[in-house]
């Protein structure tokens, strides 16, 4: 978080993962609110009840440490509105605690248990004696999710037992008594940093789940990530550091497990499994480690697990996928706003799966707050060479993070190839092929080409429609196919004058067809919607028969309902409810997105609205259609509908779920 003076109350880290979820603006106006520079009269009087805090600071090398610090309620105390006093004597053996110098940053999590209040002070320690002063810089509300009743807390007289400190260790080299810690743990607490222009801002924060939530693969610790605030404190921290630290306290037993290390977010791929519930997770890779058996002043057992974690987890695995793994080989511009991607197998004893002209892969590509952007794209290239190529226009959000995310070297996950939009549809071993594309529209027809010219199979006539001549790609390409055979027309719309090579205006499917045998022809249109449906009519007035004409359109659908009621702006609770699976919603995605994320494989086909087969049934809460798409009767199309303005909670099921 920034100074509460400057344009924005929050980093870069944060703001980062706001965009990405669509809540920036949001967030800007709610922070300035609720980042306050002061201790509100309910945090004063708040802090001195607790029986403990955790704290969080960071060491020399740039390791986050948090910690509890306990005390007998009203060791911390609120003078006034700018600083809490603590009256501490830290363990020599607790890590944080020759941290605790004056000027250095630390973050404080007030967190009640049994009432499950939480709030949170960001400032600047100041010593004197055993009596530090925590001069306020932040101080902030949480919501009261996932902290489980701990029931009330006694105060015992701690029995410590053996320390064990190990630098540059692995989870690998744990006991197995620290190890079962981690497995068992219903409570976490995160230490996290980010550096900003006043320096560095330090966070403590709370974790809760069912035991187990926090996974052990390897080396790594994987946490779920559920709603909450969406200021992504913690998140956004991790992004800005990439390092973070645990304390994991044993409330029955009085054990404490610290731990510090790298970290990261992650997607559900790299996490091995999915828990349901969770809408991203993050990573940490321990470092340096700290076990502190019977630490623990204040002691408890654990009443009921939170009525929000309940419904969650625990972890599953992940559903075995039809999915590669591909690296980017090769980026090749086409125009101004067209970018070909090659993609290899990320497995160099791995081919990857053969496809068919006109056939698209579905990309799932990491975001940066570890969920993964789901895009499908037609395969552009030709079906005998080995290797995939995509060819991405620029023209939408998702796009142009594609175009910056993908890089020569990027790895991610794509789907098998699958459509009908191919050669094989038509039934016809021999036919007049006749490609109509608009714009992008273009690449399932440019696959085709390669496919069917020279092949035997009859004349193949490609026609490209585009609004400018730079807008055109594949030029060389087409120019070779021509050569080949390839009967090449090349239309731009915005002049009325010819340019070499190129006819002025629109196409005309009679000029096209002039001197055809119209029962030869297979007519293959492909482009925006508006421009698919125009041809399919005309060719239908031109005497084709309905099974001659094949289509694939892309962005709003070309049905006929018109959107009308609004998107919600906030996040909204979706329950799959045959698959046990609730979620949230969040602005800026589809509910078929919203699965995805959430673990769940739909089926889809062209995820624009167009095919259809996507289509579930909505039991509960209103969907709209910003494409101004129509749904099947008493059925909604998951792949285009979001939570309407005022919906409340959706819940939906799945077919075959």
């Amino acid at each position: 978080m920034e100074n509460a003076d400057t344009t924005s109350p929050w980093h870069a880290g944060e703001l980062a993962l706001q965009r990405v979820v669509g809540v920036e603006q949001q967030m800007a106006q709610i922070g300035r609110k609720v980042m306050r520079p002061f201790l509100t009269p309910q945090l004063q009087h708040f802090f001195p009840q607790l029986p403990f805090v955790a704290a969080a600071a960071v060491d020399v090398d740039g390791w986050p440490w948090v910690t509890l610090l306990e005390g007998a309620p009203g060791f911390v105390h609120a003078p006034d509105e700018s600083r809490l006093d603590l009256a501490l004597t830290p363990s020599a053996d607790d890590p944080v605690t020759p941290l605790l110098t004056s000027g250095a940053s630390l973050g404080l999590l007030g967190i009640e248990l049994p009432t499950r209040r939480r709030n949170r002070v960001n400032g600047v320690l100041r010593s004197s004696a055993s009596r530090w002063q925590l001069e306020v810089v932040h101080a902030f509300g949480n919501c009261p999710q996932y902290i489980h009743d701990w029931s009330t807390m006694r105060s015992v007289q701690p029995q410590l037992g053996p320390v064990l400190t190990m630098r540059e260790a692995t989870l690998d080299q744990l006991p197995e008594q620290l190890l079962a810690h981690i497995d068992q743990a219903l409570t976490a607490f995160v230490g996290s940093y980010a550096y900003t222009d006043q320096g560095a801002q330090v966070d403590a924060s709370h974790r809760g789940g069912q035991p187990g939530f926090i996974r052990r693969q390897r080396n790594d610790l994987i946490l779920p990530d559920f709603a909450g605030n969406q200021f992504f404190n913690t998140l956004g921290n991790v992004l800005a550091s990439g390092r973070a630290a645990l304390v994991i306290p044993d409330f029955a037993s009085g054990n404490v497990l610290h731990l510090t290390g790298e970290a990261r977010l992650v997607d559900e791929e790299t996490a091995g499994a999915r828990y349901p519930g969770a809408e991203r997770y993050w990573c940490l890779t321990p470092r340096h480690i700290v076990w502190r058996p019977g630490a623990l002043r204040w002691r408890s057992q654990a009443n009921a697990v939170a009525h929000e974690a309940a419904p969650h987890g625990p972890w599953q695995p992940l559903a075995l996928a039809k999915r590669q793994r591909v690296q980017v080989a090769a980026v090749v511009r086409e125009t101004a706003e067209i970018r070909s991607f090659y993609l290899k197998s990320a497995q160099q004893d791995q081919a990857l799966a053969p496809f068919e002209a006109g056939q698209f892969i579905t990309l799932h590509v990491p975001r940066l707050d570890g969920t993964a952007l789901v895009r499908s794209y037609t395969l552009s290239g030709d079906s005998q060479q080995a290797g995939y190529r995509i060819s991405i226009k620029a023209d939408g959000e998702g796009s142009r993070y594609l175009h910056s995310a993908m890089q020569v070297g990027t790895e991610l996950t794509v789907s098998m190839p699958t459509g009908s939009f191919t050669a094989g549809a038509s039934g016809s071993e021999r036919a007049h092929w006749v490609l109509l594309g608009g714009g992008i529209g273009i690449t399932p027809l440019l696959s085709l080409a390669h496919e069917v010219t020279g092949a035997g199979r009859g004349p193949v006539t490609l026609v490209q429609s585009v609004r400018d001549v730079a807008e055109a790609p594949f030029g060389a390409e087409l120019l070779d196919l021509e050569a080949r055979g390839l009967r090449l027309q090349r239309h731009v719309t915005r002049t009325t004058t010819a340019l070499k090579g190129w006819m002025a205006g629109r196409v005309s499917l009679g000029q096209v067809f002039t001197d055809q045998v119209l029962t030869e022809v297979q007519l293959y249109l492909c482009g925006p919607a508006a421009f698919v449906e125009r041809y399919h009519q005309e060719a239908l007035e031109l005497g084709l028969t309905p099974g001659q004409i094949h289509t694939e359109a892309f962005g709003p659908s070309a049905l006929t309902q018109t959107y009308a009621v609004p998107v919600a702006e906030q996040a909204v609770e979706v329950s799959f409810a045959n698959s046990s699976v609730v979620t949230h919603w969040q602005p800026g995605e589809s509910l078929l997105e919203t699965a995805e994320k959430a673990g769940l494989q739909p089926s889809y086909g062209c995820r624009s609205g167009s095919c259809g087969e996507c289509a579930c049934t909505l039991v509960q809460g209103e969907v709209t259609y910003p494409n101004g798409i129509s749904a099947p009767e008493g059925e909604i199309l998951l792949c285009s509908a979001r939570p309407a303005v005022n919906s409340g909670r959706v819940e939906i099921t799945l077919p075959n779920g």
